[in-house]
Order: C-alpha cells, then sequence, then structure tokens
C-alpha cells in the first residue's frame, strides 16, 4: 500500500506526495480525461467542462458546489500548474518505470489560507481521492 505524505515546506504551500503503481502516461490521464474524473471525484460529479491546454478551463459540478479553474501549464504526461479553487496548484507526475510518483504543490497567497486549508483535512482528503484513484488505474490496466 502506498503511503500518503502531506507536508508544509513553507508558510504558503502544502505538498502532497504519493507514488502510484501504474504508468505516467495512465496516472496523467486519470488527472486529465474527463470521462475518468467523475469516477474518482465521486459524490455525483459532472465535468462541465474540460480544455486541457494552456488557457483552457475546467468546471466540475460537485455535490459540494461547482469547483472551476484555469490551466496555465500542461506539459504531458509530467506536468501541470492549474487555480484551484483558491490557490495555485502544480502537479508533477515523475516516471518510476512502472510506478508515478506525483508531488502536488498548493500555493496560497497567505499563510491564513494555507492554515485553513489544513485545517479541512488535506491528508484524509488526498488518501480517500487517491485510493479512488488506484481503483480507475486497476481498471485501466485490465
Amino acid at each position: 500500500m502506498s503511503t500518503t505524505t502531506v507536508t508544509t515546506p513553507n508558510d504558503l504551500d502544502i505538498r502532497v506526495e504519493r507514488t502510484f503503481d501504474a504508468p505516467r502516461t495512465h496516472v496523467f490521464s486519470v488527472w486529465t480525461d474527463p470521462q475518468l474524473i467523475p469516477e474518482w471525484w465521486g459524490d455525483g460529479t459532472v465535468v462541465e467542462e474540460m480544455d486541457v491546454r494552456p488557457g483552457g478551463t475546467y468546471r466540475f459540478r460537485t455535490a459540494f458546489g461547482v469547483v472551476e479553474g484555469e490551466f496555465h501549464e500542461v506539459e504531458p504526461p509530467a506536468r501541470i500548474v492549474q487555480t484551484f479553487m483558491n490557490h495555485l496548484q502544480t502537479l508533477d507526475f515523475e516516471d518510476l518505470g512502472e510506478q508515478t510518483k506525483l508531488t502536488q504543490t498548493m500555493h496560497f497567497e497567505t499563510t491564513e489560507e494555507r492554515d485553513t486549508t489544513m485545517q479541512y483535512g488535506v491528508e484524509e482528503g488526498a488518501k480517500q481521492g487517491f485510493a479512488r484513484i488506484d481503483a480507475v488505474l486497476e481498471k485501466i490496466a485490465a
């Protein structure tokens, strides 16, 4: 079982790291394929828009409200930089052969925003989401 590590490397960032037992192209596709997003976001998520390119936008309708943002960088299958809610999110996908290390960095404007996000349960949320991603990756591999 893979371990999810959550750290606060400085006053403005949260870093989440996780290694998946799947090739990098598969892990990248889970984050960018509008058909796969609802499978791991769950709660009746509907992808209303997903234009995965620099300057493109995304919009998901979830049980908890609307989530939307803009892609700043897209380098398949290695990197995504996007706005996400109230922060800038960088996703780096490191190729480890049959495994992929994901490093997710959330950058906030203030320490208070970062701390509030941590209090909402980033670690538990990441673990639950990553477990659902594991299930999607198993399905892709089959």
